[in-house]
């Protein structure tokens, strides 16, 4: 019994151009799925108390097709504008965030710029229709003569705010500081960070220290969000 060669050829031509189908399939499902390169991006946020929109440009940790993602006890830098007020420092990432404490930003060689909790803006309120609290202690207080009673309230406020700020999920510096760190930034090549005190976030290896690259991109994510300086 014999068999013909010809159906055995035909059958091997068709496994190779299956085999070269699937090789292509796979390089252009590859190069579909290749994730954009790390860069800065402009990134709007929605508050729902205050119905306020703001544009933040800043950075991430993983980044896909359509979204960018930060970790949690990580920081990134982010620059911002806030009821007219240029704000750019570090904030912490994540779903949770952590506070940040005292940090120092350095831009390629030049002079390395300290910004600290006590500088940083916070969007909280301390009157008596935000804060029950005031209500409870002007009660305290309202058998004190008016000079006493309004230095309790007042320092109740004061540290209101300062615990607010040591325990704020960003540290930014504001005005003229803020613009002249945002220049350094559009002109040079690298930002480094490092958190001081108390504040000891890991971030990309572990440390308290950040590298993030300055490229077009920065130029780029301003323009979304309309931020000149």
């Amino acid at each position: 019994m014999s068999f013909s060669s010809a159906p055995v050829s035909n059958f091997n031509k068709d496994i190779k151009v299956k085999y070269c189908l699937t090789l292509v399939s796979v390089f252009l499902l590859t190069s579909c799925a290749t994730k954009p390169k790390v860069e800065w991006i402009a990134s709007t946020d929605f508050d729902p108390f205050t119905d306020q929109t703001a544009c933040s440009v800043t950075t991430g940790s993983l980044y896909t097709q359509s979204s960018v993602y930060t970790y949690t006890n990580h920081l990134y830098p982010f620059i911002e504008v806030v009821h007219g007020e240029l704000r750019v420092g570090l904030k912490s990432g994540g779903k949770y965030k952590v506070p940040v404490g005292d940090i120092q930003l350095r831009i390629d060689k030049n002079k390395a710029w300290d910004i600290s909790t006590n500088e940083t803006p916070v969007e909280t309120s301390v009157s008596a229709k935000d804060n029950p609290q005031v209500d409870v202690i002007s009660e305290y207080t309202k058998n004190l003569p008016a000079e006493q009673r309004e230095l309790v309230i007042n320092s109740y406020k004061v540290a209101m705010n300062s615990t607010g700020k040591m325990f704020s999920p960003y540290t930014a510096a504001t005005g003229d500081k803020a613009k002249a760190i945002l220049k350094e930034m559009l002109k040079g090549n690298t930002l480094i960070y490092r958190t001081l005190g108390f504040s000891q976030v890991p971030n990309y290896g572990g440390g308290t220290t950040g590298e993030f690259m300055l490229n077009k991109s920065l130029q780029v994510a301003l323009n979304k969000c309309q931020i000149k300086i």
